[in-house]
């Protein structure tokens, strides 16, 4: 309770700072329009699990704080600049450093990764120029391309780095999503030929002007902080097994504006007979590296007396091409007047890689070809007896993942021949859409494991919103999939303040 009266009393301290409802208006700027608008949240995050082991921590696990400006300056009527930027803390650190569990787990010790975002490119998300002249569209800059049709399944969707440090919480799209430096140049060509529509080219160059890949969870506590995941190694260890703690990694990364960092992507886009269909090519680097065991780990030990394994390991980013394609259409002899009378909008994407390079399990590296699919379906159905106003969203989706050549005399490290997962997000919404439920659930069929999360949005006023949500994790096998998260189940919350 006095944690959470503590980020009370932080969010009133923020909403207390001076913030001019200014920034909400256009100003006039040598007489152009200059548009600002931002928002502040404040969450907290509790544990659900009642056992204090090594992974987890019971009561308080995190206290985000973020603080987001954007704005954009119409230079001319084909000129504009657009900006934004979000300061990250979490006061966990703070408000935990009093907890002798908190730093005999080494929790502490992640405060330099995770307490502030204090890097540039963390700081500043997007900055670009945008020229339309005609039919053209330039744009120079810190950008975000969007390529992918899917929700929560990343398969076309590879130009921009994730930031998927702070787990499952934190996956906003103005946290998650990190821009990066590109010159991109579209071309509309207006063609009405009854079966042809709307046809569109899109180039992007990545000039390498920061190299900046994946962030992913860490693995061990004083590294991935709360999210480290829960790795056990079975072995002649005390207790019979070791945890696996934080990687000594030795990665080469591309010098800026060096070449080899360099990377190219093209798309087509039309509307063929009310069909939206893209064709997709991309040839850079891949945004996770690809690394291997290259000496003996360091073994420290845990607070609960087990050992952790501190694996050390070296290796590189490497090239990833592909040909890709996605399509989306309205299916209306679905369309149900018992069910609302709305179409169903199924959405495909596929892409075909290769000589993609993996680690096997006898520490080399390997290249094959894969293939990635995946289908989804958004559907707006009513029952009336859940909700006599307002409409349900379901949306399903399929995915596959599939390795060429997978060899056959070892297997690929935590990867095997075929991949499938399966999602479903359902939400609605009450009170004139100011109250919106949602069911999100996500199944790695290959590792039989299973994701929850449960949310409840509610907009006091166009300013305020407050946000109730659960994580939940579930997995049949130790070591894969979700359930190296099972310890991690937590209830969070967050408020909001926006002016716009």
């Amino acid at each position: 309770m006095k944690k959470l009266l503590a980020l009370i009393s932080v969010f009133i301290v923020l909403m207390a700072l001076p913030v001019s409802s200014a920034m909400a208006d256009e100003y006039i700027v040598l007489a152009r329009p200059l548009n600002l608008l931002g928002y502040v949240t404040q969450g907290g995050a509790f544990s659900l699990n009642d056992k204090n082991n090594y992974g987890t921590e019971k009561g308080l696990q995190s206290a985000l704080m973020n603080l987001f400006v954007e704005g954009d300056y119409k230079i001319s009527s084909e000129l504009k600049f657009y900006g934004s930027s979000m300061l990250t803390v979490d006061w966990a650190y703070q408000l935990n450093a009093d907890r002798e569990s908190w730093h005999e787990k080494l929790f502490s010790k992640s405060k330099d990764h995770l307490n502030v975002d204090n890097k540039y490119w963390q700081v500043l998300k997007e900055a670009h120029l945008t020229w339309t002249p005609g039919n053209f569209m330039f744009r120079i800059g810190k950008q975000i391309v969007s390529w992918g049709e899917m929700d929560g399944i990343r398969l076309m969707d590879q130009i921009n780095p994730l930031d998927q440090r702070r787990g499952f919480a934190d996956v906003e799209f103005e946290t998650t999503i990190i821009p990066i430096w590109l010159i991109r140049a579209n071309y509309s060509l207006p063609v009405h030929l009854g079966w042809l529509q709307d046809l569109g080219f899109e180039f992007i160059f990545n000039p390498n002007a920061d190299f900046i890949p994946n962030q992913p969870i860490r693995s061990g506590n004083d590294e991935g902080g709360i999210w480290a995941p829960n790795i056990l190694i079975p072995g002649p260890f005390p207790f019979g097994e070791a945890h696996l703690g934080s990687t000594i990694l030795n990665v080469k990364e591309p010098r800026r504006f060096n070449s080899n960092g360099f990377e190219y992507a093209f798309r087509v886009k039309c509307i063929v007979y009310n069909s939206i269909i893209t064709l997709n090519y991309f040839y850079g680097l891949d945004n996770d590296p690809v690394v291997r065991s290259a000496g003996p780990p360091i073994i420290t030990q845990a607070s609960d007396g087990k050992l952790i394994i501190h694996p050390f390991l070296q290796g590189k980013y490497p090239l990833f091409r592909f040909i890709g394609a996605t399509f989306s259409k309205d299916i209306t002899p679905l369309k149900s007047a018992l069910l609302g009378g709305v179409s169903p909008v199924v959405r495909f994407e596929t892409l075909y890689a290769f000589k993609n390079i993996f680690v096997t399990t006898i520490n080399t590296f390997d290249k094959s070809d894969e293939f990635r699919w995946a289908i989804g379906i958004d559907w707006k159905i009513k029952i009336p007896l859940l909700n006599p106003r307002a409409y349900f969203s379901v949306s399903p989706q399929f995915f596959h993942r599939k390795i060429m050549d997978y060899p056959s005399r070892y297997d690929l490290a935590d990867l095997g021949k075929n991949t499938y997962a399966v999602t479903l997000l359902i939400k609605t919404s009450y009170f004139n859409a100011k109250l919106v439920p949602s069911f999100f659930w996500l199944r790695d069929i290959t590792s039989q494991s299973d994701f929850f999360k449960l949310e409840l949005l509610y907009d006091y006023t166009h300013n305020w919103r407050f946000t109730l949500g659960t994580l939940l994790f579930h997995g049949e096998e130790k070591g894969k999939g979700y359930q190296r998260f099972d310890n991690k189940d937590q209830i969070y919350f967050k408020i909001t303040y926006r002016w716009s």
